[in-house]
């Protein structure tokens, strides 16, 4: 994961960097959220691997159960609450989990089934700038849900909701360290 200095000293300040990158074949965009945690990866990730626990701490995330595991192999259910008069979107995602203890951290899922076309992303945890005790989060959401979302709710998500997510995940590392 390539830094530039520009955006190494937004991090360090604790800014939240959120953009979109196009999807080829989609009208959709990926976005992609990075931030810095004052936390070793070892102790972020935790927050990330256990998704049972999704709910007690991340911004809209109602319900969350881990089906099962099979080695690096997660199942995991989540119902993601929207607002009035929009239905809660629920799906059933596989997971895999890359655990290089020291160097990097991720979870890359993608749709089983539920209340979405596409739903597939990735959390990557890497020590900053070679500090192993702050973390370097990277996090990549491509989303089509089933119903037609509009976009000021789009927008609502990319430019409030997806700081609150950096800012739960902050707290629940310090918190738990």
């Amino acid at each position: 994961m390539q830094i530039d200095a520009q955006e190494k000293q937004k991090l360090a300040r604790g800014e939240v960097l959120i953009h979109t990158e196009v999807v080829a074949g989609s009208s959709t965009p990926r976005l992609v959220v990075r931030a810095l945690i004052d936390s070793a990866p070892e102790a972020v990730w935790p927050h990330i691997d256990q998704s049972s626990r999704y709910a007690e701490f991340m911004p809209r995330v109602k319900a969350a159960s881990e089906l099962s595991r099979d080695g690096d192999q997660v199942r995991t259910r989540m119902t993601v609450e929207m607002p009035f008069p929009l239905k809660n979107l629920t799906s059933t995602t596989r997971a895999r989990h890359i655990v290089e203890p020291g160097v990097r951290y991720v979870r890359e899922w993608s749709l089983e089934e539920g209340d979405y076309v596409l739903n597939e992303g990735s959390w990557t945890m890497v020590p900053f700038d070679g500090d192993p005790k702050r973390t370097y989060v990277e996090y990549r959401v491509h989303v089509i849900p089933k119903i037609p979302i509009p976009g000021s709710l789009r927008a609502a998500a990319q430019e409030k909701a997806m700081p609150k997510l950096i800012e739960a995940l902050r707290a629940r590392a310090k918190k738990f360290a």
